[in-house]
């Protein structure tokens, strides 16, 4: 490796870091998602919704909430505090509700797992809906993304879609909608003759990003928000391609005792849009570009939405 790439690799290092792990906090540059003040204005309780929440909810009076430990601008630590659009938006749902917050920072992959435990009501980690996840757990659309892919600046690597990953590394996240789409990816090449794209896959964002800038995969498939942020945050990547866009929703425990709280969460995610709480989150974190009006519950046996493969 040349002495240039050795200080790119530890300046993507540095930067990924510092932007992913600390908040991007600080610096004379230009204001990006999520600087600023750490809290939206406080949300008056909705006596509409509060009549929707199980006893067993409004008795404990803290609505328990699983979300991802690490995802910029989602939910990360910045000095000890848990931050991001999840934490804000969670916040305000608990409020509307009438209720206290607790946060509980977690891999991604142990969201839907401590819901089946029992450990939390709600887990936010921006979940696509798909038949594996409904069976362990109901879901409240409340926000619409796509997957693209992360590439470096110095390649000449510019994937738009799946057909493009065969033969290629691709990084993915550990439970992500990542990994259906790379299988879908593996099915595109065999069925096209070719061969089938080599996944690796991470348990955090930063892991994947590190290995795409030191040469050891060619693309990570990610949230459209990561690229995005990576890149106001002065990381040499870039975004290309579109993968499997569609809603993207809160995960809801099936624990008896907080049976009818889908209910509650989408008729708070309701109070919320009409009073613009909802879209003043998303655009304090630069997520606006995915906002909804129209929050849907799913259950087990429910058809998941389509969501588009290119």
């Amino acid at each position: 490796m040349t002495r240039r790439r050795n200080a790119f690799v530890r300046m993507v290092a540095a930067a990924v870091s510092v932007a992913a792990l600390a908040a991007g906090c600080g610096g004379g540059g230009a204001e990006g998602p999520g600087d600023g003040p750490s809290s939206v204005p406080a949300v008056a309780a909705d006596p509409q919704v509060q009549a929707l929440l199980p006893e067993a909810v409004r008795e404990r009076g803290v609505l328990r909430v699983a979300t991802m430990n690490n995802y910029k601008p989602f939910s990360f630590n910045d000095a000890g505090t848990q931050t991001g659009m999840i934490p804000d938006m969670s916040t305000a749902v608990a409020e509307t509700m009438g209720l206290r917050i607790e946060v509980n920072a977690v891999d991604f992959g142990s969201i839907l797992t401590g819901l089946q435990a029992g450990r939390y009501d709600i887990g936010m980690g921006e979940f696509f809906v798909r038949p594996d996840r409904l069976e362990v757990a109901d879901f409240v659309t409340e926000w619409s993304n796509s997957d693209a892919f992360i590439v470096a600046d110095t390649s000449d690597y510019r994937p738009d879609g799946l057909p493009d990953t065969c033969g290629q590394r691709i990084a993915i996240l550990t439970g992500s909608s990542g990994v259906p789409a790379m299988e879908r990816g593996a099915e595109v090449c065999t069925e096209a003759g070719q061969p089938a794209p080599e996944v690796q896959t991470f348990p955090a964002m930063n892991d994947a990003v590190l290995a795409l800038t030191s040469d050891r995969v060619d693309a990570v498939l990610t949230g459209r928000e990561v690229g995005v942020v990576l890149e106001q945050d002065g990381v040499p990547v870039t975004s290309s391609g579109q993968v499997s866009g569609g809603p993207t929703a809160t995960a809801v425990s099936r624990a008896p005792d907080v049976e009818g709280l889908p209910e509650a969460i989408q008729a708070a995610y309701e109070s919320l849009i009409a009073n613009g709480t909802y879209e003043a989150i998303h655009q304090k974190w630069g997520t606006d570009y995915g906002v909804i009006d129209d929050p849907a519950i799913y259950r087990a046996g429910d058809t998941p939405p389509v969501y588009e493969e290119q």
